[in-house]
């Protein structure tokens, strides 16, 4: 806990740890300086080289040119007195800032930069006379220390892109859930609703009680919809102790007397679970049945039949909503309620159809592998 309290204010005040970072490394060359009894050019760049690392995070190509830009300054005054210091850790230091944040074009301008840069290190130093291998040797290791900052920089890059990148698609992932969460629930609803504002306003004038049975109908409908988008709006809202169980297979007897007292003429053969289910699996069958009738409820047309089938053969659930009305199938991909299903199926392995049925009316079929 107390690490991540930590890693949460870091992350809150970059600006100030990059200043804090800076001021601490100038602070030890001159410590060191002053230890070593170091001349004035040495304390002036220890101070100068790095003080740029306060911007390396809010303008990493500011930081990258104008600690190299003073590593060349230093190397063209002092390179043959006091060599090279401590302050040059700024160099590999700069580096990992450009490639980690940012362009790419800085990154790879970085790199190579400090490459030369090893390079003429490596002509200059040890100051003492010296082999040719002790002069490679000393290039080959800031070479080295150049491109393992630059590495880490563009890996640290990548990471942060593959996180970015999923949190993205979390967050598309969510909205397409309740995006599909709200459809069902509204289209239904209002499916019911539709249909009893129709019949009761043509029945209302010789039969005002057949008028007072469908504002009920609509009033229950109204509320049901009311209960399950506050259900919807709790997740959203993360209060868990506000969110209610959504509806599951338990609640499809409810679901069709409602859609029956709406005025669709439906039979339902309902067979009892054979164990325990999932909660998710239970809320997808009951969306696929719920959106089965509202398409019936939609387009099969008035005196339309429909029936509902809901079978647990081998290992697997069977759902069939079929209805006797006008054949009337979506185009090739199906409607928004159609993909919906194919979602909610597709998460468990499960595929849903929608076909003309023989003699007049269409059949949704869909069929899902129980987890285990």
């Amino acid at each position: 806990m107390l690490g991540e309290r930590l890693d949460s204010w870091l992350r809150g005040h970059e600006s100030l740890v990059d200043v804090v970072t800076a001021l601490l490394l100038s602070a030890c060359c001159v410590l060191f300086g002053l230890f070593v009894r170091a001349d004035a050019a040495y304390f002036l760049f220890s101070l100068l080289l790095p003080l740029p690392l306060a911007l390396r995070r809010r303008e990493p190509a500011v930081c990258a040119a104008l600690v190299i830009g003073i590593a060349g300054v230093q190397w063209l005054t002092v390179r043959d007195t006091d060599g090279a210091l401590l302050a040059d850790l700024a160099v590999p230091v700069a580096v990992h800032a450009a490639a980690a944040h940012g362009p790419r074009w800085a990154g790879r301008a970085g790199l190579a930069a400090g490459l030369f840069g090893a390079v003429l290190g490596g002509l200059s130093w040890p100051l003492l006379p010296s082999s040719a291998t002790a002069h490679v040797l000393v290039g080959a290791f800031l070479a080295s220390t150049v491109v393992a900052a630059w590495a880490t920089g563009a890996l640290w890059r990548v990471r942060r892109a593959e996180r970015d990148q999923r949190a993205r698609l979390a967050v598309l992932a969510e909205r397409t859930r309740i995006a599909r969460e709200m459809h069902d629930i509204l289209a239904h609803s209002l499916a019911v609703v539709i249909a009893q504002a129709d019949g009761g306003r043509y029945a209302a004038g010789s039969s005002p009680e057949a008028g007072r049975a469908a504002l009920a109908t609509i009033g229950d409908c109204g509320r049901q919809a009311l209960g399950e988008l506050r259900r919807v709006l709790g997740v959203l809202r993360d209060s868990p102790e506000t969110v209610e169980p959504q509806p599951g297979l338990d609640d499809l007897p409810g679901l069709v007397d409602r859609v029956r007292a709406g005025g669709l003429d439906v039979r339902l053969a309902f067979e009892t679970p054979p164990g325990p289910v999932e909660p998710g699996f239970s809320l997808a069958a009951y969306r696929i049945v719920q959106e089965g009738l509202t398409n019936v409820l939609k387009h099969a047309g008035t005196g339309a039949r429909a029936e509902v089938s809901v079978r647990w053969p081998a290992g697997r659930l069977e759902i069939d909503v079929l209805d006797d009305g006008r054949a009337r199938i979506a185009g090739p991909g199906g409607g928004h309620g159609l993909g919906g299903m194919r979602e909610r199926a597709g998460a468990y392995r499960g595929t849903v159809t929608l076909e003309p049925r023989p003699g007049g009316g269409h059949v949704l079929s869909a069929r899902l592998p129980v987890p285990a």
